[in-house]
């Protein structure tokens, strides 16, 4: 018997108990799309992550204190940005930013607000896409101008289809100090994976403004957490040593040893992709295993065909039909159902992998390596799982089949 025979013998085979061919195949299909579906937003969740810190730059340097239990003259200040500017040669801009909380007032309703002091340089290393307007810049640090950026969702919420730009705030820091701000520059909002899952009314507003504006209304006024370093260097040793000159800039400065730490923008980037490579792994062992229990449903499925139909073995060995014929018989049943198991299992996948995108808002990745790979290792369960049953088919005696009852 040939193998067009096998197949079109199979196929009637499985046509003739269709509900249990369906139920035998849910296993299969759910493991495959697991499997794709894993893949498919772990690959959209690592390109997303790459995408954003390309935005940024993986040559930024990031200064910091190395413990919170510093004196009053260890503390990072304004004028370190100069000092820094000044005396390490290699880098490009020296940014930084402070963040106070407070409250807005709109439309008789008051909510909650974030104040966002930047420096000049800050829009250099944190790169922002403006939707109408500018940015803060040094002629607004320099004359603490009272000048606010906002972003576009709250543009839309607010003014409608007013122009935003000159239209006043009336802002109130958590110290009591009353801003009254003037609208320069609105910036465009990328939607972000969690950002539907967030009610835009109980989020904080967030208001960019000259840093210099924010530190004269703000106690402890001059005290900084972060400095940002942007550099054209992308070489780690390179980036080491420029780092080390900017530790020994500050300690110099301040006459202080071992204060400060420098990390790296593509150290945070390592680490992230670090967590979503073991977490996909995770996954993708679980979904594995899921296609093995489907596959150990075949053995079982194949081994009550074959007590149903030790009969039909028999009168076809009577026939002449070979162990070689019967073997390869009930592989290709096996086959065919992990084989249309596997392809159901991949368009669901493919699916599910761009609905779950859309949900959360990131570019879905479809990897067809691997989808080539799920479709020929479904076949390969199918050919695995079936061995098994198809020998003890094979194995039968013709005589006693033909009694069995």
């Amino acid at each position: 018997m040939n193998l067009v025979e096998s197949f079109k013998q199979a196929l009637s085979s499985l046509r003739a108990n269709k509900l249990r061919s369906v139920l035998t195949m849910i296993g299969i299909i759910m493991g495959v799309f697991s499997v794709i579906t894993i893949v498919a937003i772990g690959n959209a969740t690592q390109s997303y992550v790459d995408n954003q810190f390309a935005k940024i730059g993986a040559n930024i340097l990031i200064v910091s204190y190395k413990t919170d239990s510093l004196s009053t003259n260890d503390r990072l200040a304004s004028d370190d940005l100069k000092a820094i500017s000044r005396n390490v040669k290699k880098i490009k801009n020296v940014g930084t930013n402070v963040n106070r909380p407070g409250t807005i007032r709109l439309d008789n309703k008051t909510r909650n607000a974030s104040l966002n002091g930047v420096s000049s340089q800050y829009k250099d290393i944190v790169p922002v896409d403006m939707a109408q307007g500018r940015m803060i810049n040094e002629i607004d640090n320099s004359t603490r101008s009272n000048v606010v950026v906002i972003d576009e969702e709250f543009a839309k919420a607010n003014f409608g289809k007013q122009n935003p730009i000159g239209q006043k705030l009336k802002v109130t820091l958590g110290s009591g100090s009353t801003l009254r701000l003037r609208v320069i520059g609105v910036t465009k909002i990328e939607e972000t994976p969690f950002g539907g899952m967030i009610d835009n009314e109980s989020r904080p507003v967030s208001l960019t403004v000259p840093m210099t504006t924010l530190q004269s209304y703000s106690p402890d006024s001059d005290r900084l957490n972060y400095i940002y370093i942007s550099v054209d260097e992308k070489d780690k040793t390179t980036l080491k040593k420029i780092a080390d000159e900017i530790i020994k800039t500050l300690e110099n400065k301040h006459g202080n040893k071992d204060k400060y730490t420098i990390q790296f923008n593509s150290d945070f980037q390592e680490g992230l992709n670090t967590v979503l490579n073991v977490l996909s792994t995770v996954l993708l062992v679980i979904a594995v295993i899921t296609l093995i229990v489907g596959g150990i449903g075949i053995v079982n499925i194949l081994l009550v065909s074959v007590t149903e139909r030790i009969r039909e073995i028999g009168v076809r060995k009577a026939l002449g039909a070979r162990k070689r014929d019967i073997v390869i018989q009930f592989i290709t049943e096996s086959i065919i159902l992990t084989g249309i198991s596997g392809t159901i299992g991949i368009i669901m996948g493919i699916l599910g992998g761009f609905v779950i995108s859309s949900l959360v808002k990131i570019p879905p990745v479809i990897n067809i390596q691997v989808i080539v790979l799920a479709f020929l290792g479904s076949v390969a369960l199918g050919l695995l799982f079936g061995v098994y049953p198809a020998k003890r088919a094979a194995d039968l005696d013709p005589i006693e089949s033909l009694r069995y009852e």
